[in-house]
């Protein structure tokens, strides 16, 4: 059985492997091939993703008021990206949100994530929004229902809480499932 087992790994091209030797007693280190090279600079959650060149807000103010939804789409993970380690973006608030009517899904959702984090501090700005959420809960696709619905039951404006009751009293009824399931899901969120 060996022999048959050897002969059926030998069609297998070789892979990398990576040893781990012992460097001294009770200690181990891990020795990658010197062929390994990482590159940061295309991971987003890298230091050198936020440069010096991409600090000013004005750049990313400028990416949002575009036309192109490519440089819209670049701009709202660069904005997540600082939301996420931590740094003040509260800043940008109105340039995100007049992306909200985007037709481009994935802008759509990164301005959805940003909402919901900074909606309670600039509440005034967050009801502009509102009557986005009212057509997205009329769409067709049922995606964006759903998300439309999920983000509105996240928002803490004590305003909107009558808008969001209906909502969900009508997303309950909805035909797909993912809908309802979402309306449910919104429920509790009201007495938060």
């Amino acid at each position: 059985t060996q022999l048959l087992i050897r002969s059926k790994l030998s069609y297998f091209p070789p892979t990398r492997t990576f040893s781990c030797k012992m460097s001294t007693p009770g200690s181990y280190s891990n020795e990658r091939p010197p062929s390994v090279d990482v590159d940061y600079s295309a991971d987003p959650a890298s230091g050198s993703f936020f440069s010096t060149e991409f600090k000013k807000h004005e750049d990313l103010k400028q990416m949002l008021d575009s036309n192109k939804d490519g440089l819209k789409l670049e701009a709202m993970k660069r904005i997540i990206g600082m939301v996420a380690k931590g740094r003040d973006a509260s800043e940008l608030f109105p340039a995100v949100v007049k992306n909200v009517v985007s037709a481009n899904l994935e802008v759509k959702k990164l301005v959805y994530v940003y909402l919901v984090r900074y909606a309670e501090e600039q509440q005034d700005l967050a009801l502009l929004s509102i009557s986005t959420f009212q057509r997205a809960l009329k769409d067709p696709n049922q995606l964006i229902r759903a998300c439309a619905l999920r983000v509105l039951s996240s928002i803490r404006v004590p305003v909107i809480v009558p808008i969001m009751m209906l909502a969900i009293k009508d997303a309950v009824t909805d035909m797909s499932p993912y809908v309802r399931k979402t309306a449910a899901h919104a429920i509790p969120k009201l007495y938060k």
